[in-house]
């Protein structure tokens, strides 16, 4: 269940960076300033992505001490 819950919410963070990335292109809440540089859209994007990265390998890390 840990493993599953873990996966989810990396999916849901890598979703998130995905949404922002179209938000930057058609101009979706131009006032989140997406693309510029200490915005609150960068900032957003890139805490998910590496929120994202960090729980999918955690999700892995259990997975395999769990298979052992």
């Amino acid at each position: 269940m840990t493993t599953r819950f873990l996966v989810a919410a990396g999916c849901g963070c890598l979703i998130v960076v995905a949404l922002t990335h179209v938000a930057e292109r058609f101009s979706i809440l131009p006032n989140m300033g997406w693309g510029l540089p200490n915005s609150p859209g960068h900032y957003l994007d890139l805490s998910c992505a590496v929120l994202g990265i960090v729980l999918l390998l955690a999700a892995g890390i259990v997975r395999l001490l769990h298979s052992n």
